[in-house]
């Protein structure tokens, strides 16, 4: 299924637009300030249901109440129109004028998204790397994502009781045990499909790069071999602090370049191949496992490498579908070219 026209009203820094999609590379060129990270905003709204972050009235055009962004699809003789829009203070979303309520049902695409802060990946918090592993695994692993999704609202339930009781574990001991079970197998999964992604992510290092070589590995806040015995050890510490201290929810994945930790000791450039190769990893698992089509969205991917890296990188864009934002003009299949929320020109250059 190929996306054929995209429309924007009201949405960031544009009022009504259009443009025309090609298969192949799509290059969205104009200067910095121009929109051209909203309109990739906008493609990953049309394609998964979601955006970047901000909640509905924060992607409206200043001074409107109302917006969204609309998908004309093909596939053979099939036509499927996607819309979300924002509605109050949410997103509503529909496919052929019928509302779609779950995100699941309304992700038509796998989306990997490469951005000039993709080193936080690195540099960051551990929650930076939590995130992005666990879209990963959840893209291709059904057990995964819902036992993530009950986890969480296990771990909402048992921080709301240790905020409003002085001793609720006589409360909780049920729903303990469930957590613990979740956590194992949660665990579990992480470290089977981390193997698989840092397998293929080095193949990808390799190619920019054959003297760099990545590890990562599960750094967990818990014990994971008696791990009621742990909780008991630590339930006072959750009192004290009225939140759950521990659990895969705190866990860490501790990247590892050339036999050193990257956050200490990669450089920049280093740190930026690193996440290219792991997010093209996760593009690897996705054609494999998940059943439906990736897109590349490339935010300045080739701003800090030297002309050989970036030669390299751009051949392994080539067979994919992608949107790239630049700043100066290089070879595509199709050019949007932006200039102050407005669609100059598209079409081929």
């Amino acid at each position: 299924m190929e996306i054929k026209e995209i429309l924007l009203y009201n949405f960031r820094n544009f009022a009504y637009e259009k443009a025309k999609i090609t298969p192949g590379l799509n290059l969205i060129l104009g200067e910095n300030g121009a929109g051209k990270t909203n309109f990739l905003e906008a493609l990953s709204f049309i394609y998964t249901g979601k955006g970047f972050g901000d909640p509905g009235e924060k992607v409206l055009k200043i001074g409107e109440e109302k917006g969204g962004v609309m998908g004309e699809f093909k596939e053979g003789v099939r036509s499927l129109r996607k819309v979300v829009y924002v509605e109050g203070s949410g997103f509503k979303r529909e496919i052929n004028n019928k509302f779609v309520y779950r995100m699941n049902h309304f992700k038509t695409h796998n989306i990997v998204y490469f951005s000039p802060y993709d080193t936080l990946l690195i540099d960051g918090s551990p929650d930076n790397r939590r995130k992005f592993f666990d879209e990963i695994i959840s893209t291709v692993s059904d057990k995964y994502e819902r036992n993530l999704r009950d986890y969480y609202k296990l771990i909402r339930y048992r921080n709301q009781y240790l905020k409003n009781y002085s001793n609720p574990f006589r409360y909780l001991d049920i729903e303990d045990e469930t957590i613990i079970n979740l956590n194992h197998s949660i665990d579990e999964l992480r470290k089977k499909y981390l193997e698989l992604i840092i397998k293929r992510a080095n193949i990808h290092l390799k190619d920019i790069e054959p003297a760099w070589k990545i590890e990562a590995v599960v750094t967990n806040s818990w014990d994971t071999e008696d791990t009621f015995s742990f909780r008991e050890k630590v339930k006072y510490e959750d009192l004290r602090r009225k939140s759950t201290t521990w659990g895969i929810s705190k866990d860490d994945f501790n990247i590892i370049f050339n036999g050193n930790q990257a956050k200490f000791t990669a450089s920049r450039s280093q740190k930026r191949a690193t996440v290219i190769a792991l997010k093209l990893a996760s593009l690897d698992l996705f054609d494999k496992l998940s059943g439906k089509k990736s897109i590349l969205l490339l935010d300045d991917l080739l701003y800090e490498f030297d002309k050989n890296r970036d030669e390299s990188v751009q051949e392994k864009i080539k067979n994919y579908d992608a949107f790239a934002t630049s700043t100066r003009n290089i070879e595509a299949d199709n050019v949007i070219y932006i200039e102050k929320g407005k669609v100059i020109y598209n079409g081929k250059k």
